[in-house]
């Protein structure tokens, strides 16, 4: 026994996919729940199109964020070009800093406090606008026979707003993924709307509440159990690890309540088997490459688990 115990303490425990076993068959109905996380959502990427091409029954597919992009490339059976999206897109592809921000910088103290103070965010929109515009095809997303869901979130009213493959738009998707302070507000029907990772960063419990036939639900997370914040040595780091923390524990909390809600589905969480090592801003081509090779590794280990391998 004390020989086991030194082997068991002295061997390297390789990092798993979190998903498990399950009685549900391949054959299911199911929901894929997308979570984004900016530059993160390449690793989800690699998941889905592993998914899509092994041929597993996603009867709804539903996003936030940089999910609610992923989400609607599935619906509107682009799957196949989410690699290439992934491993092409760059920073400049997704945001720009206004210029009087840029320019802020070189005035007095007052006057770039002024400016901070009257402006709607940080980057330009208008690259990310683009980007939508050319990756989607609105008219294959409303004759998908698979079901869209995207949430937004309305600040005025406190309240999420889900859209659908009838409703969806550029403004919608745009909406999405304005995180509040780094992408300005959109206005979608009379309504300013912003990131839906406020309200619902994986919203599972919506995808179950709208298909009651569905079998199986995966949330797909892009932060390993293992990975460690960075010290909030600075303000930002502060903030962006508070902002992050509680998403984790919201998409926790939303994939648990959906499992006591709806106990006759099969509700998994996917998580990376390793850390991701990759900021939501940082579009590098190499480390996203990295974790589309990372999404596909860990959902063929899904399948294995649940095919009982």
């Amino acid at each position: 026994m004390a020989l086991a115990l030194f082997i068991s303490l002295t061997t390297p425990v390789l990092a798993t996919a979190a998903c498990s076993s399950s009685d549900v068959d391949l054959g299911a109905p199911m929901a894929l729940v997308l979570s984004g996380g900016g530059a993160k959502g390449a690793y989800e990427a690699g998941v889905a199109a592993t998914f899509v091409e092994r041929g597993l029954p996603i009867r709804l597919v539903a996003g936030s964020s940089a999910g609610a992009l992923n989400a609607a490339m599935i619906a509107s059976g682009r799957a196949d070009r989410l690699d290439a999206l992934w491993r092409s897109v760059t920073r400049e592809q997704v945001y720009s800093l206004r210029l009087p921000l840029f320019f802020a910088g070189f005035l007095p103290g007052w006057l770039t406090l002024l400016i901070l103070n009257e402006t709607k965010a940080l980057f330009d929109p208008a690259p990310l606008r683009e980007l939508i515009q050319t990756s989607l095809d609105f008219e294959q997303i409303r004759a998908s026979p698979m079901r869209l869901l995207v949430t937004a979130t309305d600040l005025a009213r406190r309240e999420k707003r889900v859209f659908d493959n009838a409703t969806v738009t550029v403004d919608a998707l745009m909406a999405a993924s304005a995180v509040p302070g780094l992408f300005p507000p959109v206005e979608v029907d009379g309504a300013m709307l912003v990131d839906g990772g406020l309200t619902g960063r994986a919203p599972v419990l919506e995808a179950l509440e709208a298909d009651a036939s569905l079998a199986r639900a995966v949330v797909v997370m892009s932060y390993a159990p293992t990975e460690r914040g960075a010290e909030p040595t600075t303000m930002r780091r502060a903030l962006e690890e508070s902002f992050e923390l509680i998403m984790i524990q919201q998409i926790r909390r939303d994939t648990e309540l959906a499992r006591l809600r709806h106990p006759r589905v099969d509700v998994q969480l996917l998580t990376p088997s390793s850390p991701l090592l990759l900021r939501p801003l940082d579009f590098d081509a190499e480390a996203m490459a990295r974790l589309l090779a990372l999404g596909r590794a860990d959902a063929l280990s899904c399948l294995a688990a649940w095919e009982g391998k």
